[in-house]
């Protein structure tokens, strides 16, 4: 793979350097080389590019539906050809093991890219209403967007195609961590040939870049993903300028196991959610709650899965987990690990020490903690690696109480063999998606949390709508 240029942004449909010649390193989180280094948007790399979308705004909201729907199929195409490419960049700067970045990472974006397309059929720019007044659905503005790093692309589709089909020119700012696969893309989405100015992408940190766009008067929305306290950073920037903001924040979500459920079926799906990417996931079942007469069963069964799982060099094949994305990520799941350690947890599997061989790189152990309480940091921080707690709950009052005693409320997990009860919990969780006994989230679906996991919702139509404005229209009613 040919490393893609990021120190340069696209802007108004051509490449142009960045207006300062600060870089930042971007760092192989497996062996701590670095890859590449990227550019730091400034202020006035910031004003270039809204400035850009802003001029290609009537043109943008000028297309069909069905103009976009073309748009999404010729992306579709670019990215297609482009994929290899874009998995070997994922390899490198975030440290997913190949198979991962290939199979996971980089094919999730054709599903979601799909989702769109077949969204665009059922998204009614001009509908009639049962009293002969009419609503448009009209974009919503220049739209800036802000994707994380864990999974780079699959976060970056969720945004630039939903702004796409919605007709909304767009400014992405792409993390800083992983601006290979981002500039990537960006090529991808120049071969698509959208309108001019449509597009525009730029690199650059929070302070530098990501304030300044926040910020910027001509910026109708914000779409972030990212952590609690930086959306609540990106709430209060928007709220002078009343931008509509989409936030798609933090979890610490509940996975409740009653003693009916198939024990070692459902910690083989628990643990596959939680460890998978690294436990980089913000809809992780990172919080084990099980019925006190299936405790010590379900720990038993956790351990033998927690077993299968081991550590790995990202570029093997293989179904092992890589390192966590950066140094300050890894110091921070060890810091958590540890205080769990100190709370009086016990490790049913991982824990500080790492397997030899892997003492370099950013390599965190697969860990379980159990005989967790909600008063412990470990309980109700979000720790973004691959690690679980276990805590226990009496009957199904008790269970409810504990899930919802939390900050977040992103994802919720129900394991149980009786109906009823899964019903129950599902009305009663505080969470913005219910999955029960193993089903996953299918392409299209909503995707957000409610509380402090976010506001607003990604993918499929209900995506496409958070970038659109309804305006009624009332005309006299022929005789």
């Amino acid at each position: 793979m040919t490393l893609p240029d990021t120190r340069r942004f696209y802007i108004d449909g051509a490449w142009v350097d960045a207006s300062d010649r600060t870089t930042q390193d971007v760092i192989n989180p497996a062996t701590g080389a670095v890859v590449t280094r990227v550019a730091l948007a400034t202020a006035a790399d910031v004003d270039l590019a809204v400035a850009a979308a802003k001029r290609a705004l009537r043109t943008c909201a000028a297309t069909t539906m069905a103009e976009r729907k073309a748009m999404l199929l010729r992306l579709r195409d670019a990215y297609q050809a482009r994929i290899d490419d874009i998995a070997a960049a994922i390899t490198q700067e975030l440290g997913a093991p190949k198979d991962l970045a290939r199979n996971g990472q980089a094919a999730a974006v054709l599903g979601k890219i799909d989702a769109f397309i077949a969204a665009a059929d059922h998204v009614q720019l001009n509908e009639r209403l049962d009293t002969g007044q009419r609503i448009l659905r009209q974009p919503v503005g220049v739209a800036a967007l802000i994707a994380p790093w864990n999974w780079p692309l699959h976060q970056i589709i969720l945004k630039v195609g939903a702004a796409l089909a919605a007709g909304c020119p767009m400014v992405l700012k792409p993390s800083e961590m992983t601006p290979m696969s981002a500039s990537i893309f960006a090529e991808v989405m120049a071969a698509a040939d959208l309108p001019r100015g449509m597009f525009n992408i730029i690199h650059g940190d929070g302070a530098g870049a990501g304030a300044p766009l926040c910020a910027h008067p001509d910026v109708a929305m914000i779409s972030f993903t990212g952590s609690t306290a930086a959306g609540e950073a990106i709430a209060r920037a928007a709220a002078p300028g009343f931008k509509r903001v989409a936030l798609e924040l933090g979890g610490k979500s509940a996975c409740l196991v009653f003693s009916d459920a198939d024990l070692e079926a459902a910690m083989t799906a628990i643990l596959k959610k939680a460890f998978n990417n690294s436990g980089q996931n913000c809809n992780a079942p990172t919080r084990i709650l099980v019925e006190r007469a299936a405790y010590e069963q379900a720990i038993a069964a956790a351990r033998k899965v927690a077993e299968t799982w081991s550590l790995g060099w990202p570029d093997q094949p293989g179904p092992h987990i890589g390192p966590v994305a950066n140094a300050r990520q890894y110091a921070h799941v060890r810091a958590m690990i540890e205080s769990g350690i100190k709370c009086g947890a016990r490790i049913v599997a991982g824990g500080l020490d790492v397997p030899q061989g892997f003492e370099k790189g950013c390599f965190v152990a697969p860990t379980i903690l159990a005989d967790v309480t909600n008063d412990m940091p470990v309980a109700v921080q979000e720790i973004f690696g691959p690690v679980v707690v276990m805590i226990p709950f009496e009957d199904e009052d008790d269970a409810l109480s504990i899930a919802n005693d939390s900050d977040y409320g992103l994802a919720a997990y129900v394991y149980t063999a009786a109906r009823d009860r899964a019903e129950r919990m599902i009305a009663g969780l505080d969470a913005g998606m219910v999955l029960v006994n193993g089903a996953d989230i299918a392409p299209g679906s909503p995707f957000g949390g409610v509380k402090r996991s976010g506001i607003g919702r990604e993918g499929g139509v209900f995506g496409i709508e958070e970038f659109m404005e309804l305006k009624l229209v009332a005309e006299p009613q022929p005789c």
